[in-house]
């Protein structure tokens, strides 16, 4: 074959394919089962960028390593003077977007956490199954409880679900379980409770609880005040060793009311059992210290976090009343991602996430709510492994809630690097090959970096006021680790 033949061919079906990527359909074509795609013109002569900050958040050069951006991060966070703080609060993609741009929203929460050995208070951290098995909440707790007191894992539920890092637990017998998320039996009325899961006992059971060896949260070791939270009529001994404790109500509720079963040992344990007797509802059983902070971990598997307007509010608002809930963290969204095609869905989700934020208000007044927003994920967009496209849509939508109902937002996907950083956080062994969900390596550093502002908030809100940092170990504020 002549060359000038050759270059006329090849010349041709180059020409033919330019027409197919100028005509084919943007969204690609489906038959039956199956989708065709075709690249457009755009897409074939473009220049690929490896990283996107399309925020515009960014101070500086931010790197894609996630080693290097932690080291970047906390670079930026030791500050001791006003236009550093200023300049971290307005343009530094980990900092918290503050309703109406207040920079005192935490200042009630901040001295909660300085009063929390003499006034005890709880951080309650609801999310999807980034969380699952305390991951994420156990170092933040951890944290948290080294600078400001408290130990315990919080509140766990009686029967539980799958596997913790923190906790081992076990019964004597099976209970009917009813989750409010689609993790297995509902109900019709909604009596799930503050975890949004509920155990039925009617005769008796033995629940026992016992804390794992897991490093780098030595405050999640032990607990020394049981308190099960429950409805109905019965009675209940904690047992730890040889001491057997009747655990007594306090809370003065009827029959159909929330009751607080709770009993202190005289010493922190690192095992103790629960017999319960009677027709009860128990809504979950917290393991706490006297004093200090507790931070409770609820997990659920595939939630969007539209749950809690089905909850029955006779069975949540009491435990805000009976407790010092002093922060509300809602950590969600991800689950909804691929969803999000359609303006009727958008909207949809919207309004729900704002009657639940503000279910939430009306419930505990006292306490402050953060949105911590969907980590980056990863799908494959025409062969290769890219962020979601409909992400940064949803991040719109949920910042728009945020805004609209006065809380606080942190954005997971900017602090950890944005576009594509999942990818990266993935090569390092930070998150799992489902290119979702962090390893426990990978959600101890997203917990680091949620504390780390917290306290860049904290130090600031101190200098604003007049005074020092009140905290029990400074050292765990990581940004004076090397």
């Amino acid at each position: 074959m002549k060359a000038k033949v050759i270059v006329i061919f090849i010349f041709g079906v180059l020409a033919a394919l330019a027409v197919i990527c100028s005509i084919f359909p943007a969204d690609g074509i489906t038959i039956g089962n199956i989708k065709l795609e075709f690249p457009n013109l755009s897409e074939v002569l473009a220049v690929k960028d490896s990283h996107n900050t399309e925020s515009g958040d960014t101070t500086g050069v931010m790197p894609t390593d996630p080693e290097e951006l932690f080291k970047y991060q906390l670079e930026h966070m030791k500050t001791d003077d006003k236009d550093s703080f200023m300049e971290f609060c307005q343009k530094n993609p980990a900092r918290f977007h503050m309703p109406n741009d207040d920079l005192a929203y935490f200042d009630s929460l901040f001295i909660a956490m300085e009063n929390a050995e003499s006034a005890p208070m709880r951080i309650l951290h609801y999310g999807d199954s980034q969380l699952e098995g305390d991951r994420i909440s156990s170092d933040l707790r951890e944290r948290f409880q080294a600078s400001f007191g408290g130990s315990g894992v919080g509140m766990v539920p009686a029967v539980l679900r799958g596997g913790s890092m923190t906790l081992a637990q076990s019964s004597s017998q099976e209970l009917p379980r009813y989750f409010a998320y689609n993790m297995g039996d509902h109900l019709s009325d909604g009596r799930y409770g503050i975890m949004c899961q509920v155990a039925h006992l009617n005769g008796s059971a033995q629940f026992t609880f016992r804390t794992t060896e897991l490093e780098g949260v030595p405050h999640s070791k032990t607990f020394e005040r049981v308190t099960m939270v429950c409805s109905g009529s019965g009675s209940a001994t904690l047992i730890a060793g040889d001491a057997h404790v009747e655990m007594r109500d306090g809370s003065g509720s009827s029959d159909k009311g929330l009751k607080f079963l709770s009993a202190t040992l005289p010493s922190p344990v690192k095992k103790a059992s629960i017999s319960a007797r009677g027709k009860m509802e128990i809504f979950g059983v917290m393991l706490d210290a006297s004093t200090g902070i507790s931070l409770d971990n609820v997990a659920m598997r595939g939630c969007s976090g539209t749950v809690f307007t089905i909850t029955q509010r006779s069975t949540l608002e009491p435990f805000f009343n009976h407790e010092n809930v002093r922060l509300i963290i809602l950590q969600y969204g991800g689950n909804s991602v691929p969803y999000m095609n359609k303006e009727k869905s958008i909207q949809g989700y919207k309004n729900s996430m704002i009657a639940q934020v503000k279910l939430f208000q009306s419930m505990a007044p006292k306490a402050k709510i953060l949105f911590v927003g969907p980590a980056d994920m990863s799908t494959n967009v025409k062969g290769e492994k890219q962020t979601y496209p409909q992400l940064e849509p949803t991040i719109k939508i949920l910042k728009e809630v945020c805004a609209e109902t006065g809380i606080a937002y942190w954005d997971l996907y900017e602090a950890m690097g944005g576009h594509n950083s999942m990818i990266k956080w993935v090569e390092s062994n930070l998150a799992g090959k489902d290119y979702l969900h962090f390893t426990r390596e990978g959600a101890s550093k997203v917990a680091d970096m949620l504390y780390n502002t917290y306290m860049m908030y904290y130090r600031f809100y101190c200098k604003r006021v007049g005074k020092s940092p009140k905290t029990m170990n400074a050292a765990t504020d990581s940004t004076n680790k090397k």
